[in-house]
């Protein structure tokens, strides 16, 4: 539904731009039929050429950003990317919405560089768009992530789970395990169904050797969500609850748009 709506809001304008050539070439071919019939053909003809000239910019890039959604949608972010690029070389608009579906399929791709620096073409981010960037820095091994994440304010309509989650592991790598796991029960309280922050503070319990809380992380994350009980990250924090023993530690990778 969204590639035909995509396809759609871009042929209305194509048609309307049509539409107003046609009445230009006819425009042109009556005007100049009452003082030289025999060129009334060559005007008609040439205000539709320089008509369809005009067109064509715009429907390569409808083209172009419908099959880049297209290839999107069915997992082909190699295509995609090229798709894009080629959208914004023809001087595609560089909305919002635009620039974060670009860098989506380059975060699948593993290209955070190349991410980033698609999200950085916006001309006034929004607090989605900055938590994206701190991902692309994070997975960069950028420092600049910690400071890039924590300037995101709280701000409904943007994943602040991702943001403490990622500010949480920044901790962690530092050592600050007590901060750490506060930005992890952080990031669960965004988004009680964002997994990651639950293994990682279960996680950290164990490594405590607290059981119990690891425990009641658990637990509490199994009886909000039945159908992950048996989820292999779950059985693998259930398991080492069993033996007292610490999971492995786990680098979640988040891609988001």
């Amino acid at each position: 539904m969204h590639i035909f709506v995509l396809a759609l809001s871009r042929l209305v304008p194509i048609a309307l731009l049509l539409s107003l050539t046609l009445v230009g070439s006819r425009f042109a071919h009556d005007l100049v039929l009452r003082t030289r019939p025999h060129l009334a053909k060559w005007a008609f003809a040439g205000v539709s050429l320089v008509g369809l000239i005009a067109i064509v910019p715009n429907v390569l890039r409808a083209g172009l950003i419908v099959g880049a959604q297209w290839a999107a949608n069915t997992n082909r972010y190699r295509a995609a990317d090229l798709l894009y690029s080629d959208y914004d070389a023809w001087n595609g608009r560089r909305s919002e919405d635009t620039l974060r579906e670009w860098a989506y399929v380059r975060m699948n791709n593993r290209d955070w560089a190349g991410a980033e620096e698609v999200l950085r073409l916006a001309e006034t981010p929004t607090p989605q768009a900055r938590i994206l960037v701190g991902i692309c820095q994070y997975y960069e091994g950028n420092p600049a992530a910690e400071a890039t994440l924590r300037a995101v304010p709280d701000m409904s309509g943007t994943q602040l789970c991702v943001r403490d989650y990622l500010l949480g592991r920044i901790a962690e790598k530092r050592g600050d395990l007590a901060r750490a796991f506060g930005l992890y029960a952080s990031s669960a309280s965004w988004e009680p169904n964002f997994f990651p922050s639950t293994y990682q503070a279960a996680r950290l319990a164990l490594q405590k050797g607290n059981t119990r809380v690891a425990t009641a992380i658990v637990d509490s994350y199994t009886r909000r969500f039945p159908m992950h009980r048996t989820a292999g990250d779950v059985v693998v924090l259930r398991d080492a609850i069993q033996r007292h023993t610490v999971p492995p530690e786990k680098e979640f990778v988040i891609v988001s748009d």
